[in-house]
């Protein structure tokens, strides 16, 4: 039984060897059909403009802020501004307790009035000595007391006086004031509340002109310059400005803050954050070609496949900048037509494969 098996088996064996074999001989005596040629789609390189832009974030400052203080400590007595309102340079705040100020002063000028009579009888004394000493009637002991008896009383008069500027300009501390045309954007007081130096009382916003501020990292500090080209857009509407500042040095965060000074734009906001594209490079009127059309491998220099008389052919390229999808090339002419790859398509081509352009001009 088990050798009727083994033959059985041989025999299928032997049929599908002769089966194959049949096979081959047909196919090697088959007429050889022509295959047909790849079916491609090109761009045909074209001269264009590019620009090169990089975004950013942007803070909207405005061109002046102030955190108003006073100088010396004392109660708010009245408070004439809120937040919102708008305020011209010098324009009163808020008023601090003048009465403990005040009281000094009185009391200031009444030391004045007293140090006036002094000097002035050491001045008559003086004078006289002075005659005297002169005619030989006393001597030079007794005329030498006389000067520093008058120069002591010149020397009260004067603290006196520089006293009285002194308090007099304490009492103007106490009137809290703009320091220039602006809107008060924070107000921190209220009436009775104690002011203290260094403590803020208002903030005062100059919303004359605005600066939209960004941070710019180091690899990015050699393209981002001074005057160079800025572009944004404000409730739909673009605007465009130029760089008004970079500042010399890297923060913590080996960061470079950057800023653009603009006009007041309505609905423009302090604090608001806005969309910046700055322009980092424009060539104009360059050969250009798809990015994707780009084969990048590695160790190897980037190359297009090109179509020539039906076939394809590797092109090696110069790049230059990218904008939008598009790449510069510097060493291909114009209206060549290169073929518009999809990502990996490149691997399904060759150098010198026949091929059918599907886009033809």
């Amino acid at each position: 039984m088990k050798k009727r098996a083994r033959m059985i088996f041989l025999v299928i064996i032997v049929l599908a060897v002769i089966l194959i074999v049949k096979k081959k001989i047909e196919l090697a005596t088959a007429p050889v059909v022509g295959k047909q040629p790849l079916l491609v789609s090109v761009f045909y390189s074209q001269r264009r403009d590019l620009s090169v832009f990089r975004d950013y974030l942007a803070v909207v400052e405005p061109i002046n802020k102030a955190s108003v203080s006073t100088r010396i400590a004392a109660e708010v007595k009245d408070v004439f501004v809120d937040e919102g309102d708008e305020v011209k340079e010098g324009g009163l705040l808020a008023k601090l307790d003048d009465r403990d100020i005040n009281a000094k002063i009185e009391s200031a000028k009444a030391g004045l009035v007293s140090a006036k009579e002094n000097f002035d009888y050491w001045q008559k004394e003086y004078e006289r000595d002075e005659a005297l000493f002169k005619a030989g009637a006393i001597s030079e002991e007794e005329f030498d007391r006389a000067k520093v008896a008058f120069a002591k009383g010149k020397a009260a008069l004067s603290s006196a006086e520089k006293r009285i500027d002194e308090l007099s300009a304490q009492l103007d501390y106490l009137q809290i004031k703009s320091p220039y045309d602006g809107i008060v954007s924070k107000r921190f007081v209220d009436p009775g509340d104690m002011a203290m130096p260094g403590r803020p009382l208002f903030l005062i916003e100059d919303r004359s002109r605005l600066k939209l501020c960004f941070d710019v990292p180091q690899e990015d500090v050699g393209i981002v310059k001074k005057g160079g080209a800025v572009y944004f857009s404000v409730n739909g509407k673009e605007f465009s400005a130029t760089i008004t500042n970079v500042f010399p040095s890297l923060d913590n965060g080996r960061m470079v803050r950057v800023e653009v000074y603009v006009d007041p734009i309505p609905d423009l906001k302090t604090g608001e954050y806005v969309k910046l594209k700055v322009l980092t490079a424009r060539k104009q009127d360059v050969i250009v070609v798809p990015e994707s059309s780009i084969v990048r491998q590695d160790g190897k220099r980037p190359y297009v496949f090109i179509v020539e008389k039906g076939r394809l052919k590797v092109f090696p390229v110069i790049t230059g900048i990218k904008s939008k999808g598009f790449v510069e090339v510097r060493n291909l002419p114009e209206g060549v037509a290169v073929v518009k790859n999809q990502y990996l398509s490149w691997t399904r081509l060759s150098d010198g494969e026949a091929v059918k352009i599907r886009n033809k001009r």
